[in-house]
């Protein structure tokens, strides 16, 4: 494996032997791996961890086992402590994602006090498999079908191209230990139902997904074709209906523009409207012919059919219950604040019985964050990159104060839930 590691590495001219790379280390099987293949391999390389506290003195000691790692390397580790919970009461999210943004915050933190150019993650080809059902349940497209990228901005994933059960194969061979989460044994979220209902029966699609998503990934990087396109043959005229996305090249020679051209043509566009698309650089540009409208996106082209509208408002009284906007089936519980999970939003006692609209976006709508500052829905959206056509499609939900959150982008600081709460209200949302 050492070999090919190091060929992967060379391959991607990630030239790893000329500086140190900050490794992102949790303990368990794929990332000791990974930092055992950079010491192998005589990569400079610093190791992080951040220990959140959420298993008690199983956290503590993962924490110890990685500080015992490095030392057993002759690296530098740096240990950092998170406040999940804290964080998660001052910006009204999940614990994933507040783990997510404490230790990515940590890590380009340590980058820029020590230098570092680089962050290497050990995301495996299991978890490319994962990304892909994972983002296809939540709608995503053109996401699924990239999978996780190899190398995005800074931060690269050296073990991507690697099965789980080889890293694990290679450690048991090796006599390497390693640290077992045991959060990651439940099924509380979507991608650990992901990994327990669904990839023991995939298998074999593993290794023939990765290397899908890396010529998916060549494709859009280069900017030299459509990678959708790959797929609209097999799709049929019926996928059009809910859009596509990708990029594509102005070269006539590249045959994936040729069969965008003849398809787009034959949606009634002309072949000027789609040479004007191709060198648009202008994102929220659109085109229109009789039955459709091709969008200049940030992610590249989107055609939607005329026929597709935005879901109308609906009124509802905050209370518990299931109410149905476009393919969002939203649901609202009362919880005990101890009941925190993933995918929802909480809101404080004090609404309940409040009349809450539930709408598309316009023009105008203003939110206001946890730190009290306001800020224009629009701006929100292109912060998050949402696609200028996608805008109309985030369920508002406002009440008379102000909007309450956009769903899936971003809660306000209405209604907080506070320390000394004991019960809260849980908003989910399901695509349909």
């Amino acid at each position: 494996m050492l070999k090919g590691f190091q060929s992967a590495v060379n391959l991607r001219k990630w030239d790893l032997g000329l500086r140190p790379t900050l490794l992102a280390v949790s303990g368990g099987v794929d990332s000791v791996v990974m930092a055992r293949l950079f010491a192998l391999a005589g990569f400079p390389f610093v190791m992080a961890h951040m220990n959140f506290g959420l298993r008690g003195r199983e956290s503590a000691d993962d924490a110890q086992f990685v500080a015992d790692l490095a030392k057993e390397l002759g690296v530098e580790c740096i240990v950092e402590k998170g406040d999940v919970k804290g964080y998660r009461r001052q910006n009204g999210v999940s614990v994933q994602m507040a783990a997510r943004d404490l230790r990515y915050d940590f890590f380009r933190r340590l980058m820029q006090e020590r230098g570092l150019e680089r962050l290497a993650t050990a995301h495996h080809a299991d978890d490319n498999l994962e990304h892909f059902f994972v983002y296809l349940y939540r709608g995503n497209m053109d996401v699924a079908w990239r999978g996780i990228w190899a190398e995005q901005g800074d931060v690269i994933r050296p073990m991507l191209g690697y099965r789980k059960e080889a890293l694990i194969l290679m450690a048991q061979e090796q006599g390497w230990v390693w640290r077992e989460d045991g959060t990651n044994q439940g099924i509380d979220y979507l991608r650990n139902k992901v990994r327990h209902a669904l990839m023991p029966a995939l298998d074999e699609f593993v290794a023939e997904f990765y290397q899908i998503s890396q010529q998916v990934q060549a494709l859009d990087t280069e900017g030299k074709a459509l990678a959708e396109a790959v797929w609209m043959e097999e799709c049929g005229e019926g996928w059009i209906s809910q859009g596509y996305l990708g990029r594509c090249s102005g070269e006539n020679r590249n045959p994936f523009y040729r069969h965008l051209q003849q398809h787009l043509m034959g949606l009634g566009f002309s072949k000027s409207q789609v040479d004007q698309a191709l060198t648009s650089r202008q994102i929220g540009s659109r085109f229109t012919s009789e039955g459709y409208i091709l969008w200049i996106g940030r992610m590249g082209w989107s055609v939607l059919s005329k026929e597709l509208v935005s879901p109308s408002a609906i009124a509802i009284e905050w209370g518990e219950g299931e109410w149905t906007w476009g393919d969002l089936r939203l649901v609202i519980e009362r919880v005990a604040v101890a009941e925190f999970g993933s995918e929802a939003y909480y809101f404080a006692d004090a609404l309940v019985g409040k009349s809450v609209v539930i709408r598309s976006w316009v023009n105008g709508d203003v939110i206001v964050g946890f730190g009290g500052g306001s800020q224009k829905l629009s701006d929100v959206f292109v912060n998050q990159k949402i696609e200028p056509w996608a805008k109309d499609y985030v369920a508002v939900m406002t009440c008379s104060e102000g909007i309450l959150c956009a769903v899936e982008v971003k809660r306000s600081n209405l209604y907080r839930v506070e320390e000394t709460d004991g019960y809260c209200w849980r908003l989910r949302w399901l695509h349909k």
